[in-house]
């Protein structure tokens, strides 16, 4: 790495600009303040120099970057308040919300919704839900539980066999605040929130210490994923000698914690003083650790992939939430929003890294000469590979601008395809990488690059969709679609109009079930041996359905290929005491209270009239006439008039007709009654009470008369 010799920085910085508003805003009155607040407001910069904001940061590097190195000019206003900024450095999450308030030019140094690798509990549980689907691959990190919730889980693990060491941590703090060691579930309070893992008691040891890698990824774009990795880090150690954690030095926290918050209060540490001897103290550079493993002959490239490796992994399991909280959808650069992320990262004794935790805003702070040296240039490559400068941000306002005037010549808003989308995001980002491959500093580009992982983006989407609901709505949606009627064609489903074809359709399918081409045995022995048993049976109520055996049935045309009408009806003959149509036609007719004589002539009458048509035709011409009513009309006096029973009578007929045409004359040789009125036919069903064997018929509605018209009469009218 070369050393920027132009530009050190000694850990303090003070900015003069900063100081003279502070006076000028002594000086002036509390409303001349609140409208110079408005103008700020509504100003936009129009200077050569871009406006830093660092209202929200602590850390004097960062400044000095901005106003040394880069000439910004900084602002102390908060950015929620005023927008009159090109550039923002924030200690803290952004929201969304200041996303979408954004201009086109503008950055800022986070992304929206990277709570879900900063917060330890949010981490281990995209990381669980990822290694239930791929073990093997998401074997990285330690075994983790997230308490309450998997307080179950985690007390078993007490309870099987020899005594193991957990590291238990706060799911939201830092710097090593709140974190201890335990081998007893007493010690844990089952209501407090807590992120605990499985000790790794084998680290790889230097000098006897243990010590884990601070590693600076930033990400440069969610959608697609965009991902460099620095080529310096820190190597922190910790300050007592290390040994297998057992009941009596599980408190040393100096010895089984690396974090340097809490070892540099111990009296061993040793500060590094040069930042040209970076493999001094407890506190080195990550270049130096990788120098004295190829020393002692560790495959150090190995190692460096499985680290690449690890961080892609990890970045995958979170993708969609970043890709959803990235409310810019015509950014086509996908460069609005950049972030530097600390990984943490222990290596055991067999050189296999594992991942700790991930740091949103990493410290920065640079109270040794080795921290001033890595991080003032990690800012500095990080700012140079966004590209923020006064060219960028003056071609991009001009083509906003260009838009607006299309927009306003032409009275609407140009909607762009898909396609179109498509390619201006493509010609961005090959503008984009010719950029960067030029001006990427110390960081390496490890996404996107030679090996896949869309497999892990796909599921990590699907957990997704499934954790927000998104792809129950999609299937709602799909489903309704589906549901609604299509158009019928006239080639896919005829359309009956007349009633002869309806009652051919109904027909076709009656006889089709009434007539099985197979006489089983079964069916023999019932008909030969029990003839007298089953016509005994004839006239009970049915007890149980049919089953349906579709090797028995053909249809009502190919009878007519195979056999005679007239087999047809001696078949039939033999079958009919098997055999029994209840409701086949209802007719309500009208009933006296006082004689039910007419009823009983009626059945005389159905009964001669049925034994002059066919077996076919007595089948389907059985009546029943139970449960009939009175229907008659009443007048304005509401007292219905008595019905004379001898109007009513039944015409039998002599010869065949079809049903319809024999219910159709029926209907015309009722007399009408006293009140005018007249009956009206039903919507029948057709059941068996002994069916064969194999047979099943289907209530089909038969509508007689069904346009009919109802004459009323009133006397003396």
């Amino acid at each position: 790495m070369k050393q920027d010799k132009e530009m050190p920085f000694n850990g303090d910085f003070e900015d003069s600009d900063a100081d003279e508003d502070d006076v000028s805003h002594d000086s002036e009155s509390e409303e001349e303040q609140i409208q110079v607040k408005k103008k700020k407001k509504k100003v936009v910069n129009s200077s050569k120099k871009l406006i830093m904001n660092v209202s929200d940061t602590q850390y004097p590097v960062v400044k000095f970057v901005g106003k040394m190195i880069y000439k910004f000019k900084l602002s102390y206003v908060p950015y929620l308040e005023n927008n009159n900024w090109d550039f923002c450095w924030t200690d803290n999450a952004v929201l969304p919300e200041t996303l979408s308030k954004m201009q086109p030019h503008q950055r800022i140094n986070h992304f929206p919704g990277m709570y879900s690798l900063a917060r330890k509990n949010h981490l281990g549980r995209n990381l669980n839900k990822m290694q239930k689907q791929y073990p093997d691959e998401y074997d990285f990190y330690p075994r983790t539980w997230m308490l309450p919730s998997e307080y179950g889980d985690f007390k078993a693990q007490f309870q099987k066999g020899k005594a193991k060491t957990f590291i238990v941590k706060p799911e939201a703090s830092c710097q090593g605040k709140g974190i201890f060691l335990t081998r007893s579930i007493d010690q844990i309070n089952p209501q407090e929130h807590y992120v605990a893992q499985r000790y790794i008691h084998k680290p790889l040891l230097i000098d006897g210490l243990k010590f884990d890698l601070r590693m600076y990824v930033m990400i440069c774009g969610c959608d697609p994923l965009r991902i460099y990795l620095y080529k310096e880090g820190l190597a922190r150690f910790a300050t007592s000698q290390y040994s297998s954690p057992h009941s009596t030095n599980l408190d040393d926290v100096c010895m089984h914690l690396t974090n340097y918050a809490i070892n540099k209060d111990n009296p061993n540490f040793v500060f590094n003083e040069d930042e040209k001897k970076m493999d001094v103290g407890h506190k080195r550079s990550m270049t130096s650790v990788f120098e004295l493993l190829r020393i002692q002959k560790q495959n150090v490239d190995q190692l460096l992939s499985d680290i690449k490796d690890l961080i892609i992994k990890t970045f995958c399991a979170v993708q969609p939430i970043l890709q959803q909280n990235y409310t810019q959808v015509e950014n086509y650069a996908n460069n609005m929003c950049f972030e530097i992320l600390g990984f943490d990262i222990l290596i055991d004794s067999s050189l296999k890294p594992y991942l700790l935790e991930v740091n949103h805003t990493p410290s920065f702070t640079t109270d040794t000469p080795l921290d001033s040296y890595i991080k003032k240039n990690l800012i500095r490559d990080a700012i140079t590979l966004m590209n923020i400068n006064v060219k960028t941000k003056n071609e991009i306002i001009s083509q906003t601008k260009d838009q607006m005037q299309k927009r306003v010549l032409t009275g609407k808003k140009a909607k762009l395809s898909f396609e179109e989308k498509r390619v201006l995001k493509l010609q961005a980002q090959k503008e984009r990488d010719e950029y960067e491959c030029k001006n990427k500093g110390d960081f390496e580009l490890i996404y996107p690059c030679d090996k896949s992982y869309e497999e892990f983006l796909q599921h990590s989407q699907k957990l997704y969709e499934d954790w927000t609901g998104a792809n129950i709505r999609r299937n709602l949606k799909r489903d309704t679609i589906s549901e609604q009627p299509k158009p019928q064609s006239c080639s896919q489903k005829p359309i009956l109009t007349q009633k002869s074809q309806l009652y051919k359709h109904v027909q076709s399918k009656v006889n089709t079930n009434l007539y099985p081409t197979k006489n089983t045995k079964a069916d023999q022995e019932v008909t030969q041996e029990e003839p007298e048993q089953t016509f005994q049976h004839a006239h009970e109520p049915i007890q149980s359905q049919p089953q349906l055996e579709p090797d028995n049935f053909v249809t009502y045309e190919d009878y007519h290929q195979s056999e005679s009408l007239k087999d047809l009806y001696n078949f039939a003959e033999k079958r009919i005491p098997e055999i029994q149509l209840i409701d086949l036609i209802q007719f309500r007719r009208a009933e006296s209270k006082q004689d039910n004589s007419s009823f009983q002539i009626i059945q005389m009458s159905q009964q001669n009239s049925l034994s002059n048509l066919s077996p076919l035709m007595q089948i389907k011409s059985i009546q029943d006439s139970k449960n009939e009513k009175k229907f008659s009309i009443r007048k304005k006096n509401k007292q219905p008039k008595q019905i004379d029973q001898e109007q009513l009578y039944f015409q039998p007929q002599p010869h065949y007709q079809p049903p319809i045409q024999q219910h159709s004359i029926s209907y015309q040789q009722q007399v009408q009654m006293q009140n005018g009125s007249f009956i009206k036919p039903k919507v029948f069903s057709i059941k068996l009470q002994h069916p064969p064997k194999g047979y099943k018929l289907q209530s089909l509605p038969i509508l007689m008369q069904q346009n009919y018209t109802k004459q009323r009469y009133e006397q003396g009218v």
